[in-house]
């Protein structure tokens, strides 16, 4: 993940450069991308921005637009709205966010990830084998590790359901603690290491983990799976519809598994690539409140 990111960011530098030399060009009005921090996965949040801006220098590169971009990458539900207003053209943020602020911003969602086969990501609970833990209600008054950002729910949400179908306590009566953290080494070798009994990962961060340790798989068992669950969504400004940077914004999106470095950034998102959104799409992650 460091080699992939830093060679973005090398990339990300001559681009840069290059666009400082043409200072007598006066750029047009400016096209405002915002990327919440939660969106990402296996991502720094101190890197979270720099990625922002190598996709906005990729975009604008790649299809050898004039207009500059404006980039933000708020972490909160009161940042994205500020971030936004009235005046943005795209944001990618999680579920979570876009159902809070769909009332409050002229949101139109238009793309989701597509990984490994599958809309959505899905999550695994997964046991060390030598614990011989074969049912969650073992788990009581356990350590628990789960893969999450802030406004990330749909790990908990998971787990609450799992907890309500075998009509056991929810997770702050039932656990002893529960750990989130956004990276998959620290989520899941806790317990691989037997230091904590039990980790909610996504498929996606877990096979990368077993490519990079196959131990790992001997090791581990798959207690639970959840459906896919659609985490994140690319939403365009709807008042902006049929413009032009509405327009190249959507094709753009939509074709980054492409090319070489459109497939690198998508990498950071733990994406395949991206599909147009359907609303059936959001249906699994619904349900996990019910």
């Amino acid at each position: 993940m460091k080699a992939v990111f830093y060679f973005i960011l090398s990339v990300f530098l001559v681009i840069t450069s290059n666009c400082q030399t043409k200072s007598d060009i006066k750029p047009q009005k400016a096209i405002k991308l915002i990327i919440s921090i939660n969106a990402f996965h296996n991502a720094k949040t101190e890197d979270a921005h720099v990625i922002a801006e190598i996709l906005a220098n990729h975009i604008k590169k790649s299809n050898k637009l004039e207009k500059e971009f404006i980039v933000e990458t708020p972490k909160t539900f009161d940042e994205i709205e500020r971030s936004a207003g009235d005046d943005f053209d795209c944001i990618i943020l999680t579920i979570e966010e876009y159902i809070h602020l769909q009332k409050k911003l002229t949101l139109e969602p238009f793309a989701t990830n597509y990984t490994a086969g599958n809309v959505g990501y899905k999550y695994h609970l997964l046991v060390n084998k030598v614990d011989n833990i074969n049912d969650i209600s073992q788990l009581k008054d356990e350590v628990f590790y789960i893969l999450a950002r802030e406004n990330q729910k749909a790990p908990f949400l998971w787990l609450e359901k799992l907890l309500r179908e075998k009509s056991l306590p929810n997770s702050k009566k039932y656990l002893k603690e529960i750990v989130t953290d956004y990276k998959a080494t620290n989520v899941v070798l806790p317990v691989f290491f037997n230091k904590a009994k039990a980790c909610i990962v996504t498929e996606s961060s877990l096979n990368l983990l077993v490519e990079l340790n196959p131990s790992i798989k001997t090791k581990m068992k798959i207690l639970e799976s959840s459906d896919f669950i659609l985490l994140g969504l690319g939403c365009l400004n709807k008042k902006k519809k049929d413009t032009d940077t509405y327009n190249t914004l959507k094709e753009i999106m939509l074709t980054l598994h492409e090319n070489e470095y459109g497939r690198q950034l998508l990498h950071l998102f733990s994406a395949d690539k991206l599909v147009p959104y359907k609303d059936e799409y959001l249906q699994n992650y619904l349900k996990l409140t019910k």
